[in-house]
């Protein structure tokens, strides 16, 4: 079952950067490009930057499963463990089904916060700052307000254990990176094609919220 959930934070990981970080993060992968890789030339100058920019956002989303991990344990001492665990795998899962079939149906509650907060003024901030590396970069950024972030942050408080919360948003964080590497090199094709790609996101965010929402039935 342990092995299963990782999977699915993977799956849920890959299937929102193809649809979600595609628009939301695709100004900051043309900064990253703009920025650290410009004119040089060769594969290893294309991609060394955005993997060091995504290996910063991967290690922001393990530093919140660890919190979130941490968190549903210390409430374990206190509490009820599987009554916890229950109810953070429940939230979670109804938060993510919501969240898809809202933004499916072109309603999303997480729009003007994201829009606000997570394209225009961050990315003229973070020009303005200039953090020296890619790293630092994504280090920072992945603390942007995203929806499905954090329903999947929920998630992984429901595991009680610091160590699954890290390990739950590592998967996770490595689901969205393989978007964002492909959006570095392909960006005008996937973007000509998001809409595609978000609806097929928003349909597996809602089968895995709908797979929380089983798996914490069943604790």
């Amino acid at each position: 079952m342990e092995e299963l959930s990782y999977l699915g934070f993977l799956t849920l990981g890959f299937s929102v950067g193809f649809g979600h970080c595609l628009g939301m993060c695709h100004p900051f992968v043309l900064y990253i490009s703009g920025r650290f890789v410009g004119e040089r030339k060769g594969y290893r100058a294309l991609f060394l930057p955005h993997i060091k920019y995504n290996l910063g956002r991967i290690t922001t989303y393990c530093f919140l499963g660890l919190i979130a991990g941490l968190v549903g344990s210390m409430v374990q001492v206190v509490g009820n463990l599987a009554g916890i665990q229950k109810a953070a795998a429940i939230f979670a899962g109804i938060f993510l089904v919501l969240y898809g079939v809202f933004a499916f149906s072109g309603y999303n509650f997480m729009n003007k916060l994201e829009s606000k907060i997570g394209r225009v003024d961050v990315a003229d901030k973070i020009k303005r700052f200039q953090p020296k590396t890619p790293y630092l970069t994504g280090l920072i950024l992945g603390f942007l307000p995203c929806g499905p972030l954090y329903g999947v942050i929920i998630a992984s408080a429901s595991s009680a254990d610091a160590l699954r919360g890290l390990l739950s948003m590592l998967f996770f964080g490595t689901g969205t990176m393989a978007a964002l590497l492909a959006a570095s090199v392909f960006g005008n094709f996937l973007m000509a094609r998001r809409g595609f790609f978000n609806a097929l996101s928003l349909v597996i965010m809602v089968v895995m919220g709908a797979f929380f929402i089983w798996s914490g039935i069943r604790m």
